[in-house]
Order: structure tokens, then sequence, then C-alpha cells
């Protein structure tokens, strides 16, 4: 396994993200996040479901605590289309 300080992570991504090992990824001596390379290109289904039901949780709470609506998240969903398209 590789340990790599999240700033080394970010600048050498391409090169760690290449290899073989496993990398522990640390933020002032605390461990943040690991990288582990998939061994084939096919995601099992209990680990894309576990992905989706985690990633959704987080969003559920950043929502909650920022008093989101839905109705404010699609009116910015839609400025920000109309912005791209004048480009």
């Amino acid at each position: 396994m590789r340990t790599a300080t999240v700033r080394e992570f970010r600048d050498r991504a391409t090169v760690l993200l290449r290899g073989t090992d496993p990398i522990l990824v640390t933020r002032r001596g605390k461990i943040v996040g690991f990288f582990v390379p998939a061994a084939s290109t096919v995601v099992p289904l209990d680990i894309r479901r576990e992905i989706f039901y985690t990633v959704t949780s987080a969003v559920r709470r950043m929502v909650r605590s920022r008093g989101l609506t839905e109705k404010a998240i699609s009116a910015d969903f839609e400025a920000t289309r109309k912005t791209r398209r004048r480009r």
C-alpha cells in the first residue's frame, strides 16, 4: 500500500491512478480516504449500489443543512443550462 498526502494525490493523480497498489490518502497526518484500483472494468452491482446510497445520502444531508428546496435546485439547474447554451 502506498501513502500520499492530499496535495501529492492531487498533483500526481495520473501517475498514482495508473498504478496497481492501493493508496492511503492523508491530510495533516490523518487518513481521509483510500483509493483501491479496480481489478476489472466491471464494478459489481452491490458496490455500485453502496456507492449510490453513500453519495445520495451525502447530497441529501448537504441539501437539508443548506435549507435548499427542490424548486430552488431546479431553478439553479435551468439557469446554468441557459448560460451554457449562450456560449
